[in-house]
């Protein structure tokens, strides 16, 4: 018998089990990159597991004292080898099964695989005492700032019972029907950075999501399937258009509390402590028989600032709640400018707030310290929170602070400025810190003053994307982008290359409405920092050569061409009304219909109109005149963005279609690789990206990318054919 078959006679015994917490296993598994294996904290895949018939169920072996089960993988999977694996996507609580690869010892467990959960399962909330008892795997894991409420205790995201299985993943909800209803919705995630303490990009985020959630709600209102009394599950419970509404707004009104109660309870240590330390100044100054009436005079203001603070914090989802309810019936779009105003509101009120209270609270202790005023103190601690003026040195601050799916890494707060937030927080913290008498005072602020001298938050006209950079140390690069007749850019027409560029900027096509996507740009920036050309590294498709009427923002439409929309006389809008639609409108109100806005003067009932696509206005031009230029474009160069190698130089043919008479030849290395593309012959007049590629049955993986000359019609003395030349909407700082 070999010894392949006596090793075969050891009884592979089945064995099954489940994960234990994993704070005992964790530390087995690299927690980031290494650069030798020794830096590697254990070794395998491996998990901690206690198993059935042989671990009791009473814990007398502790978690950290079971043996490692490590992990096997399917043939699709790979073994490591050439750099073929696949990673294991175990949780603690999961049961799992396997074998012994020691046979009759059972001490070296092998996992073949995993149970399925079973999503009616009540999973415990905490690690229990016993083994075998199903629990969950967000145990001690980070609470999304989502379930984390003012009050500060954290609720896991799906309540007592989540449900973890494949059930809860695949379940069909309203907000699917919203997702299926826009494929251009976007998932962000947002980074934060000390050049931003509040994240302003992340907030404006999310209030951008809740107003186009409750706008797409009230869209499909007016579907009989959404007027049912139930329509909506999310979570195991059902809820009305209304209550659904009303219970996003509370989710986003969490998320920015728990932001604000950061700063709060910064202001309350900060008071608490110049009330302290200046009193104990003071307090060796008295005469012996003052210093109780100072020690009780402090213990008091103390008391009554503790209490203050805990009704403000208590309060504060109910503030959020109200600012967020003043808002989202009135901004179609929400801009950076219109974020920094309404959270400058917010906070400078909240700060108002506490200095009167602060004040009215420290009167007691003037008669015995003399004049005691630290409201300027307050305001200027404020400030400093939301800057990085209290750093000891300025961050750098990085260019992307974001990412989507659709459009990789971005720049959420593009041109904000942090000076204006604070001006604003001391604006409205001067204006309600003289109107408010702490001793009558219900918590309900006034937010109607938000909406005075706010930025543009109504809809856009759609029409080309505009062409940011960022990022790179740089500024003022700026750009058009050049459309085909078939929704892809071709290039980036440059109207500024900017200063001071460190390293190239990223680039970013933004649709106001979505339309266009998929397009992706790589600067190029000269010796002196400024940006040269940009490289279209994917021309992406869809985008529009012009405004079409249609209206929106913030990457999507609201309402398309052939709509009617109303705004009402206290500034919030309806949702848009189709074609054949009846509503009411009163004196005050604006009626938007075909590209011509209409003031009410009477009370009356009003049918959405049919609208000829012809008379439709498509949206105000972006600059005097028409806001147009005619170029055309003529191949400069060819980017080698990936040389591919094993190519037959003397053999393979270069081409690019369409051509429009441009002729190219190439060098090679000795491997094969491309070296050069040189432009024989430039080619001119193109319309639309060209591809290019070399006839081979070699070679592999080389990927070559045009770069377009930009020559503007009026600055040559060429005659070209209309049919070559392309018309670029001038939208730098316009659209």
């Amino acid at each position: 018998m070999s010894n392949l078959d006596a090793k075969a006679t050891i009884p592979a015994l089945i064995w099954w089990g489940q994960i234990v917490d994993d704070t005992v296993w964790k530390g087995n598994l690299p927690a980031t990159k290494w650069e030798a294996s020794s830096e590697i904290p254990g070794w395998g895949t491996r998990y901690k597991v206690r198993i059935l018939g042989r671990d009791t169920e009473t814990k007398d072996v502790p978690d950290d004292q079971l043996e490692w089960a490590e992990c096997s993988f399917p043939v699709t999977a790979g073994s490591g080898h050439g750099g073929s694996y696949q990673t294991s996507n175990l949780r603690k609580g999961a049961f799992v099964f396997g074998f012994y690869k020691d046979g009759t010892n059972m001490s070296e467990p092998f996992i073949l695989g995993c149970l399925g959960n079973n999503e009616q399962t009540k999973l415990s909330q905490s690690i229990p005492l016993k083994g075998f008892i199903p629990f969950s795997a967000y145990i001690k894991e980070p609470v999304s700032v989502n379930d984390i409420p003012p009050e500060g205790s954290a609720e896991p995201k799906n309540g007592p019972d989540p449900l973890e299985g494949a059930q809860a993943q695949n379940q069909k909800t309203f907000s699917d029907d919203v997702e299926k209803g826009d494929g251009n919705k976007e998932t962000y995630l947002t980074v934060p950075t000390d050049c931003d303490k509040l994240q302003l990009g992340a907030i404006q985020v999310e209030i951008k999501k809740l107003i186009q959630d409750i706008q797409e709600f009230k869209k499909r209102s007016n579907s009989w399937k959404y007027t049912i009394l139930k329509p909506i599950s999310e979570e195991g419970k059902e809820y009305s258009i209304d209550e659904y509404i009303q219970y996003k707004v509370q989710n986003v009104s969490k998320w920015i509390s728990g932001k604000v109660k950061n700063i709060i309870t910064d202001v309350q240590q900060f008071t608490t402590n110049t009330i302290n330390n200046t009193a104990k100044d003071f307090y060796y100054t008295l005469f012996p028989n003052q210093r109780p009436g100072l020690k009780a005079a402090i213990e008091t203001a103390n008391d009554l600032l503790a209490c203050l603070f805990r009704k403000i914090i208590a309060n504060l989802l109910k503030m959020v709640t109200d600012f967020l309810l003043a808002i989202v019936d009135r901004f179609i779009n929400a801009p950076l400018c219109a974020i920094e105003n309404i959270i400058g509101a917010l906070l400078g009120k909240l700060t108002g707030l506490i200095t009167s209270a602060v004040n009215a609270l420290l009167a007691p202790l003037n008669a015995l310290l003399g004049v005691f005023d630290i409201a300027g103190d307050i305001i200027d601690f404020v400030v400093d929170l939301l800057s990085f003026l209290s750093c000891e040195e300025t961050p750098e601050c990085p260019g992307v602070t974001g990412w989507t799916p659709w459009q990789g890494a971005t720049k959420f707060n593009v041109g904000s400025s942090i000076s204006d937030l604070t001006d604003k927080v001391k604006t409205f913290a001067s204006n309600v810190e003289q109107s408010i008498d702490p001793d009558n005072f219900d918590f309900n602020l006034d937010f109607s003053d938000i909406f005075d001298n706010i930025c543009n938050v109504d809809a856009l006209f759609c029409g080309p994307p505009t062409v940011e950079f960022y990022g790179g140390g740089g500024s003022d690069a700026a750009g058009n982008a050049i459309i085909s007749a078939t929704g892809d850019i071709l290039g980036v027409d440059l109207t500024s290359s900017g200063f001071g560029y460190q390293s190239a900027p990223f680039v970013r096509f933004v649709d106001a409405c979505g339309k266009g996507q998929g397009a992706v740009g790589r600067s190029i920036i000269n010796s002196s920092g400024q940006v040269v050309r940009v490289i279209m590294e994917n021309p992406g498709f869809g985008y529009l050569l012009s405004a079409n009427g249609d209206r929106g923002g913030d990457g999507r439409v609201w309402a398309s061409a052939n709509e009617t929309t109303v705004k009402r006389n206290d500034g919030t809008y309806d949702r848009p009304y189709i074609p054949g639609e009846t509503f009411e409108v009163e004196p005050g109100d604006q009626v938007y219909s075909g590209g011509v806005t209409t003031i009410i003067k009477e009370p009356q009932t009003i049918t959405a109109p049919p609208l000829d696509q012809d008379s439709i206005r498509r949206g105000t031009e972006p600059t005097t005149g028409n806001g147009e230029y005619p170029i055309f474009l003529e191949l400069d160069s060819i980017f080698i963005d990936s040389p591919g190698i094993n190519y037959n130089c003397e053999v393979d043919k270069i081409t690019i279609t369409p051509n429009n008479g441009a002729v190219l030849s190439y060098e090679c290395d000795n491997l094969g690789s491309l070296s050069k593309v040189n432009v024989v012959k430039p080619g001119i007049g193109f319309t639309e990206y060209p591809n290019i590629e070399i006839e081979t049955e070699s070679g592999y993986n080389a990927k070559l990318l045009p770069v377009f000359k930009v020559n503007r019609v009026d600055e040559k003395d060429v005659v070209i054919p209309q049919d070559q030349i392309i018309s670029i909407v001038d939208c730098v700082g316009k659209f």
